[in-house]
């Protein structure tokens, strides 16, 4: 299975939607917020299950904090971070990851991308696909889950 992970869309649908386009074939998308209604118009669009919660940025619509996501046996927390103050580190993260017993936490906010191994479990920031940050280029993610676990990894879009 394979699962496409973006955040902080920002409005930027033509981006949103380039990163979808240049993820293939993915069975999950995950929006870790801002923009949180960019992922019900793109759901809108879409064949595949989506899932989003609400940023800093989305003061306006009642989209959910958090998501827990159950699939293909493992345990996905979706939350757009700034709630755990992930702009000063992610040991609230860790603490949660731990704590919850999940095998992923996936985070935006910081625009920054990041792939945070703790034990089998992993934290993961795609980054932003709209506005990067620390001379980042647009990104976004893949979550392949496997037999053996699960494997995250950022992707850049091209052009």
């Amino acid at each position: 299975m394979r699962i496409g992970v973006v955040s902080d869309s920002h409005g930027r649908m033509d981006f949103l939607r380039d990163a979808v386009k240049e993820m293939r074939e993915i069975d999950l998308l995950l929006h870790a917020g801002d923009h949180y209604k960019d992922a019900l118009d793109l759901a809108k669009e879409l064949t595949i299950p989506v899932y989003a919660v609400a940023g800093n940025c989305d003061w306006h619509v009642n989209g959910p904090d958090e998501e827990v996501i159950e699939v293909a046996g493992r345990k996905i927390l979706l939350t757009h971070g700034h709630s755990y103050n992930v702009k000063s580190g992610n040991d609230r993260l860790i603490e949660k990851i731990k704590k919850g017993n999940y095998d992923l936490i996936v985070y935006g906010h910081t625009h920054i991308p990041e792939v945070l191994p703790v034990g089998s479990a992993f934290i993961f920031n795609p980054g932003s696909i709209a506005k990067p940050r620390r001379g980042n280029t647009r990104t976004y993610g893949i979550v392949e889950l496997k037999n053996y676990g699960l494997q995250p990894y950022i992707k850049e879009i091209s052009g």
